[in-house]
């Protein structure tokens, strides 16, 4: 029983560590001479005051007094009666000891569960967290345990410590679903903003034997000279010894398995080194004898072309069938720009005209199932293909968001999504704010006469936003390019593997030629989009400003595979692509139509015209080669993202929207008398709710812990979106993204912009009680090889 009393004294330990809460040292427990049970309740009591890390020790002396179980158990209940949390603690902890068989199990929790309330202290509700794990409840015990910790688990708004603690006690006690949702929670630290709640994620996982994941948080923090850095040197001590374990059983099996004749020629060739590999599968997987040798080889074929890099892949022939209808014909979509990120599909922008941003889908969501099927790891255009189809027919799928305990599936009608890729604004101060979506077959040209216009209505400066455009074209960021700088400067170089390296320059005299010009860049700005900006800065004609990019500058080719050519056929209608109905030779005999197999490969990179590569590379283990990829820029301002204590918010003001209840306010007060006033709150509302109609009976009516300026913020969003018909267009950027009053970095260009103008913010009512953005002191610009230094 003290073993067992002791490794839980250990565990606690460990656990107090995730426990912010301060505590006064107190004197150690002197208990005056009393019965036995009579000194048992005065320890306990006396304990009770102490802090919860002091208090382990007493059960080492209770248990020295040797008192008969039913004496034992008197005492403690007698001082659970009289005593506070850390008391009752003692007393559950105390009574669990002695619990070989789960009968004192059950008062134990009932003791234990009502510590877990918001209203004690973190340390005491970690403790009972940590408590209602115990692997020797019995049932009735185990019943509360699960339900007080589950609950605790899939509640967002809780301390996140205490999910932690939690998921990792249900992971040892809960069902089947009750371990699945501990481990996905424990899963989703791992992606948090919070290096200290990634630590601890990892710390739980690796706890609980999930190595795999947990590993690369673990080798960041092994040499730290910390407790949390000897728990990461412990677990990866015993799982690097498993590897070599494992390595040297392979090696073995291959020394007694391999055939003498193949041993020989071991480095005589590729072709005996894969035949090696097949005559492995085939002899000693469970499906070897029915596998497919063709199938096999297309799969080592997609695992040769991921190795190579992110966007390198292989296209089976009815792969690259559905590729190419895609790109040939008119289909109906959600409405969403995306791109995969660390092996998860996600939205960078929705389109603001489309179906997935009116259901409530946001930037940065993660598309978990289309249909039903993972999105997880698969090859973005597999995903895209699935999400495309004829228009007016559904998809479901099923998302999560940052702050939401579960995905949540949405049904979508799919539509033809047609969109401009500019959209522009005259800001206070004359300034001219162009927002541009994508680099699109006529983006210079819809660009050229936006400025224009800028022109003729006074312009005096430019900001150009190019966050979340994830790029297009070559030749119209060459366009776009081509409005701002002098002719024949260098925009963008390209060196190649098949052709001559190519070079392209500004090929006009610029449109906008000495306007102050800020450009706004993200952490999902890519490809185009770093060409342009990397080449406004390279030769000095606007500030950027933001985040570091993507770091996408590399371009891929379709290739034909030798041996694999496809069907020949009649090209009747002669738009070089087979189209169904036309006439085809059957060369595999398959019924179908096969155009063969393609690899896309990376064949050229991208280098700005100082030289330098805008690629972010990653070695062959997925780690990042190199940090000066992509775009930095010279103003860093982070984009605004909610701290992990305020994460709930994204699921309340979800409810709220998916809910339709802010719109429904809207369309309740929008009618003819009002139009005039919703416009004007559209284009700014100062900060305040007095001019929206019976605001604060609504707020009230909501009942949501949500603050006032949270519901008058997302209720202007829901303006904008109804009013948007009276103006023909949308606002630029989306919600709260390309607006003045709530976008911390669109503030910081205008700021910049206003200085660049020997102008101040003040001069603007506009301006007034709205203001976020607060620069750094004592921070440098960053230029193209700098870095910010604080101070």
């Amino acid at each position: 029983m003290k073993m067992r009393l002791l490794s839980t004294l250990l565990a606690t330990f460990s656990m107090l560590a995730l426990a912010t809460t301060a505590w006064a040292s107190s004197s150690p427990v002197s208990p005056k001479p009393q019965g036995d049970q009579e000194r048992v309740t005065g320890m306990i009591l006396a304990a009770d005051r102490l802090p919860i890390e002091k208090v382990w020790g007493v059960l080492l002396q209770i248990e020295d007094l040797d008192l008969a179980e039913d004496r034992l158990l008197a005492a403690y209940k007698k001082a659970a009666a009289r005593s506070g949390p850390v008391g009752k603690l003692l007393v559950a902890r105390g009574m669990l000891n002695l619990d070989s068989d789960g009968i004192h199990s059950k008062p134990a929790v009932l003791l234990v569960s009502p510590l877990l309330a918001a209203s004690q202290p973190l340390a005491i509700r970690l403790t009972a967290a940590r408590l209602l794990g115990d692997r020797a409840l019995g049932r009735g015990a185990l019943l509360i345990s699960r339900k007080a910790l589950e609950s605790i688990v899939k509640d967002d708004t809780e301390d996140q410590r205490l999910r932690i603690m939690s998921a990792k006690s249900l992971r040892g006690i809960g069902t089947r679903e009750q371990v699945d949702l501990s481990r996905k929670t424990m899963l989703e630290f791992l992606k948090s903003t919070d290096r200290n709640l990634r630590i601890a994620g990892a710390l739980a996982l690796a706890e609980i034997g999930d190595k795999f994941n947990a590993r690369p948080m673990l080798e960041e923090i092994e040499n730290e000279p910390t407790a949390n850095g000897r728990l990461a040197r412990a677990h990866l001590k015993f799982y690097r010894r498993e590897r070599e374990f494992e390595s040297l059983e392979r090696k073995l099996l291959r020394q007694l398995d391999e055939d003498p004749d193949k041993r020989n020629k071991r480095n005589g060739g590729r072709l005996e080194f894969l035949d090696g590999i097949l005559t492995l599968v085939k002899r000693y997987h469970m499906a070897g004898k029915d596998l497919d040798e063709g199938y096999l080889l297309e799969q080592a074929a997609k695992g040769m072309l991921k190795s190579m890099d992110r966007f390198s892949s292989y296209l089976t022939s009815d792969e690259y069938k559905r590729f190419s209808f895609d790109l040939g014909r008119l289909y109906g979509g959600i409405g969403a720009y995306v791109r995969i990120d660390n092996g998860q599909f996600m939205i960078t922008r929705p389109i603001y005209s489309g179906p997935a941003y009116r259901e409530g889908l946001m930037s940065g969501d993660r598309i978990l199932k289309v249909d039903g099927w993972e999105t997880k790891d698969r090859e973005v255009d597999e995903i895209i293909r699935r999400l495309k189809g004829h228009k007016g027919t559904q998809v479901t799928i099923s998302v999560w968001r940052a702050g939401w305990p579960e995905p949540r599936d949405f049904t979508l009608t799919r539509e033809e999504i047609r969109v401009p890729s500019v959209n522009a604004l005259l800001l206070p101060g004359k300034i001219g704010y162009v927002e541009l979506i994508t680099f699109g077959a006529g983006t210079g040209k819809e660009l050229r006469t936006v400025l224009g216009d800028f022109k003729k209505r006074g312009a005096e400066a430019i900001i150009l936003d190019l966050r979340n455009n994830t790029g297009g074209y070559l030749s119209q960021a060459q366009a776009v390019a081509d409005l701002f700088l002098p002719k024949n400067k260098l925009i963008v170089s390209t060196k190649t593997s098949i052709n001559r390296d190519e070079k392209l320059f500004s090929r006009n005299e610029p449109l906008i030629g000495d306007m102050p010009l800020i450009v706004l860049i993200n952490r999902n700005s890519a490809s185009a989009s770093e060409i342009v900006s990397g080449a406004l800065q390279d030769h000095k004609r606007a500030i950027i400003l933001g985040e570091q990019s993507y770091g996408k500058g590399s371009v891929q080719s379709l290739i034909k595979v030798p041996g694999k050519p496809g069907d020949r056929y009649n090209d009747e209608n002669d738009n070089g692509r087979w189209d169904e109905g036309e006439r085809y030779k059957d060369d595999n005999r398959n019924g179908k139509y096969d155009p063969g197999a393609r690899v896309r490969i990376t064949i050229s990179y991208y280098f700005l015209p100082s030289g330098r590569s805008l690629h972010r590379r990653m070695d062959k283990d997925g780690s990042l080669e190199n940090t000066d990829y992509g775009v930095i820029p010279d103003i860093k301002v982070p984009g605004t993202r909610l701290k992990t204590r305020d994460l709930w918010k994204n699921a309340a003001i979800a409810d709220l929207l998916s809910a339709k209840t802010l719109h429904k306010y809207v369309e309740k007060h929008l009618n003819n008398k009002t139009k005039e006033l919703f416009l004007k709150l559209a284009d700014g509302d100062g900060g305040k709710t007095d001019q929206y109609p019976d605001f604060e009976a609504f707020y009230a009516s909501l009942d949501t812990p949500l603050s006032k300026d949270d519901i008058r913020k997302w209720t202007r969003v829901a303006v904008r979106e109804k009013v948007s018909d009276f103006r023909g267009k949308t606002w630029p950027g989306g919600r709260l993204t390309g607006d003045y009053q709530e976008d911390v970095q669109l503030q910081a260009a205008i700021q910049t912009a206003l200085e660049k103008l020997n102008r101040k913010r003040s001069d603007f009512e506009e301006f007034k009680g709205i203001w976020k953005y607060r620069p750094e002191k004592k921070s440098e610009k960053v230029g193209k090889s700098k870095i910010e230094t604080k101070k």
